[in-house]
C-alpha cells in the first residue's frame, strides 16, 4: 500500500517502502447469469428519438372581408354586409381562414338592418297610400 506523509520540513511525495502489492477486484461483465433474486430484465430497447418542439402553432389569418362585413352590419348597411358576408363565407371555407364568427355576426347585423330598412319602407309607402286614397275620397 502506498502512503503520503507530510511534515513541514519535507515535500509531499508518496513513500515508497511499503511495497504490498494490492489485488483489484474487477468484475466479470461477461458473465450471463443474473445473481440469484433479481428479477430477470428485458433486452435493451433502441431509444426512441425525441419529437422535435417548434413552439407556437402557426397563426391562421382572419378573413379581411369577414371583418367589413361586421364593420358594415354594426354601421347599418344592409345589402352590403349581406354581399360581403356570404362572399367571406366561401372564402373562409375553401381558404381555411379565421373569422367565421365575426362574419356570422355580421351577416345577421346586415338582415336585421336590411328588415329594418325594409319595413321602414312599407311603412312609409302604405303611409304614402293610404294618405293618397284619403285625399282622393276627400274631393267626392
Amino acid at each position: 500500500m502506498t502512503t503520503s506523509t507530510l511534515t513541514p520540513d519535507t515535500p509531499n511525495t508518496p513513500d515508497t517502502t511499503d511495497t504490498t502489492d494490492t489485488a483489484t477486484i474487477t468484475p466479470d461483465l461477461t458473465a450471463t447469469t443474473p445473481l440469484p433474486g433479481t428479477p430477470p430484465t428485458a433486452p435493451a430497447q433502441p431509444a426512441t428519438p425525441a419529437s422535435p418542439q417548434y413552439g407556437y402553432q402557426p397563426v391562421r389569418p382572419t378573413n379581411v372581408l369577414g371583418i367589413i362585413t361586421l364593420v358594415l352590419g354594426v354601421l347599418g348597411f344592409a345589402i352590403v354586409p349581406v354581399v360581403t358576408g356570404h362572399i367571406a363565407l366561401a372564402q373562409i371555407k375553401r381558404t381555411g381562414d379565421d373569422g367565421r364568427g365575426i362574419t356570422i355576426a355580421g351577416l345577421i347585423l346586415g338582415y336585421i338592418g336590411l328588415a329594418g330598412y325594409l319595413l321602414a319602407a312599407l311603412f312609409f309607402f302604405g303611409a304614402l297610400f293610404l294618405g293618397a286614397v284619403g285625399a282622393i275620397g276627400s274631393y267626392r
